[in-house]
């Protein structure tokens, strides 16, 4: 099994079968993990995080949140969702009930983030960026309405990803197995305390770490790097599900994979998305 860092992981490590865990024979498993379970409870997550990315669309279309994303708002809801993953990582049981709750916080930033990416891309359509915040001209509406094809694109690309993901690492064309996996554990890492520092230090100084976050070669080969690393972090918990389902482990672990796929798939989204704005608006300075 594989040995990961990653606390939405951990259960998947020595998961019990339902024979170790009731002492009875091995041979029959009705209440053991399946595939089917798996994709049951993921789908479940995934409406879940639809239901929160509307929420937080809504949110910033009707001023309910203004002023775009506050660094503090977005430190206070990773430090939720990181305590949740780690209540789950030692309790997977209460996936079921926590898992949908943090889809749901999921979505709620993926649809920050999207709202705000049409907001900029509506700028960057328009050939004029300084419209954005103008307070004539286009209004905040019009930019998001020709902004927000950039929202779809980036759905369609993640959900080719996914099906990418799932079909090299079911046919064994890809196998993020042993030190491979440590090394996309230890690049997931590192780009995480990266985010995390960065905001940390805009928050205090009130300027981020340069280049990486901005429209120009580097961000964009950033931004590349990124989703080829949370890709492969897919095809990670792909492979430790095959590795659930063959050890038998207990029913209950179908609704934490199910929180730890979606939880991995809204990343690579809002990534691809930051990509392909800054792909957009670089070409467009051009």
């Amino acid at each position: 099994m594989i040995k990961s860092s990653n606390p939405a992981m951990k259960p998947f490590e020595n998961p019990q079968t339902w024979g170790e865990f009731t002492g009875a024979s091995a041979v029959a498993k009705p209440t053991t993990m399946t595939y089917g379970g798996v994709a049951q409870a993921t789908g479940i997550n995934l409406g879940c995080a639809a239901l929160g990315a509307a929420g937080g669309w809504t949110a910033v279309q009707k001023g309910i949140i203004t002023g775009g994303l506050s660094i503090g708002m977005l430190l206070g809801i990773f430090a939720v969702l990181f305590i949740l993953g780690m209540i789950m990582a030692r309790k997977p049981k209460l996936a079921m009930v926590l898992g949908p709750i943090a889809s749901v916080i999921y979505g709620f930033v993926a649809g920050l983030f999207s709202y705000v990416i049409a907001f900029l891309m509506g700028g960057v359509l328009t050939k004029n960026p300084e419209l954005i915040g103008a307070s004539e001209g286009l209004t905040q509406a019009d930019l998001v309405a020709k902004g927000a094809g950039v929202v779809f694109q980036a759905i369609m690309l993640t959900l080719g990803v996914v099906a990418a993901m799932a079909i090299a690492t079911a046919t064994g064309l890809i196998s993020v197995r042993g030190m491979f996996a440590k090394v996309i554990m230890f690049a997931t890492g590192a780009i995480m305390i990266t985010y995390v520092v960065g905001m940390l230090i805009r928050l205090i100084f009130g300027t981020g770490i340069p280049m990486i976050h901005e429209v120009g070669p580097i961000g964009i080969a950033f931004s590349g790097f990124v989703v080829v690393v949370a890709s492969l972090n897919l095809a990670m918990q792909f492979a430790m599900v095959q590795d659930g389902v063959r050890a038998g482990a207990p029913k209950h672990m179908e609704w934490y994979a199910g929180y730890a796929i979606i939880s991995t798939v809204i990343w690579l989204y809002i990534e691809i998305l930051i990509l392909l704005y800054k792909i957009y608006a670089m070409t467009s300075r051009e």
